[in-house]
């Protein structure tokens, strides 16, 4: 049904991208793919999972299913699973569903909760309705 535009749709979806160290971007960030970090960001982001490198940085709240901070962060993190790595840096509160990871050298000045996957589902799941929108906008485009 797709043909061509069907493979280059599954390939806009999973690509990983990378945010290098000499990067800013001031406003909200969705990926339904994997973000590696080393600029920074102010605004919220929405990814499926996010590794902030130990030069990168977030301000603002965070939702996804799994995020490794080795950097820093100032805001709320709403996720299935967090590590924060011996570099990394919260100042916000943590919720998550699965697991919780503070490595020794880490530092965390915020709340900490464990929730029902319910009760944050539709947070860690935003990068899904955005793809959504850009596959639409993909789809409707006459190569």
């Amino acid at each position: 049904m797709f043909g061509e535009n069907k493979e280059k749709l599954i390939n806009l979806v999973v690509e990983k991208s990378t945010i290098g160290a000499d990067f800013t971007i001031e406003g909200l960030v969705n990926s339904a793919g994997d973000v590696d970090l080393g600029g920074s960001v102010k605004g919220p982001v929405n990814v499926k999972a996010l590794v902030i490198k130990e030069k990168g940085s977030v301000i603002g709240e965070i939702n996804a299913e799994k995020v490794d901070v080795l950097g820093f962060v100032d805001g709320k993190v709403t996720a299935k699973k967090i590590t924060i790595g011996p570099t990394g840096e919260v100042k916000g509160d943590l919720e998550f569903t699965e697991s919780l990871i503070v490595e020794d050298g880490a530092r965390l000045d915020g709340n900490v909760k464990k929730v029902p996957l319910s009760k944050i589902e539709n947070k860690v799941t935003n990068f899904m309705d955005t793809t959504k929108a850009v596959r639409k906008t993909f789809l409707q485009k006459k190569d």
